[in-house]
């Protein structure tokens, strides 16, 4: 899919499974559990918490999708990504939130958000930050093939405190070679 700064029409976000996981495009009445997910002690120290409000521009941006996960039509999570219209064809997963952790939904969730990424839109290249002491989700996205390109140092406020996160991406070719994979 092509994207171009100058066309406005927001992208298809079509709901899109994996066994009993899905994705779908996020609705205000979904916003109160997204504000619960964001701020769940698990979740807080390592996403910025967004208002309502926030959240609803990128609901309802041109260049940023974002995203329900369900499981069993069940909210467990949501996602967003941005840069839908970058021309260098580079989608910028901005976060991943799962608010029930350890049952595997967040692979899951990257799995569908990888599959969208390179097979609906067919872009070039899926990237993120991610913090550099969030372990758990540096080892799943390296597990998933996403490849360490640097440090950003620093880049993150927290409080009075500043976090580094690490630059990580996967790109097309590589995403076909994990589905590939037997």
């Amino acid at each position: 899919m092509d994207s171009s700064a100058d066309d406005p029409t927001p992208l298809p976000q079509p709901r899109i499974a994996l066994g009993t996981t899905a994705i779908r495009a996020t609705t205000d009445a979904d916003c109160d559990f997204v504000l619960a997910a964001e701020s769940h002690p698990d979740n807080a120290g390592f996403i910025e918490q967004w208002t309502g409000s926030r959240h609803r521009l990128a609901m309802q941006g041109t260049d940023s999708l974002h995203w329900i996960v369900e499981s069993r039509g069940v909210p467990i999570g949501y996602a967003i990504l941005e840069d839908a219209d970058d021309p260098n064809h580079s989608l910028l997963l901005r976060r991943v939130v799962i608010a029930s952790k350890g049952r595997g939904h967040g692979r899951t969730a990257l799995r569908l958000l990888m599959r969208y990424c390179f097979e609906v839109l067919r872009f070039h290249r899926l990237w993120l930050f991610v913090s550099v002491g969030n372990r758990r989700a540096v080892a799943l996205y390296r597990r998933l093939g996403f490849v360490e390109e640097g440090v950003a140092r620093e880049c993150s406020r927290h409080g009075d405190r500043y976090t580094s996160m690490f630059i990580m991406s996967i790109l097309a070719s590589e995403y076909r070679a994990t589905q590939a994979k037997p």
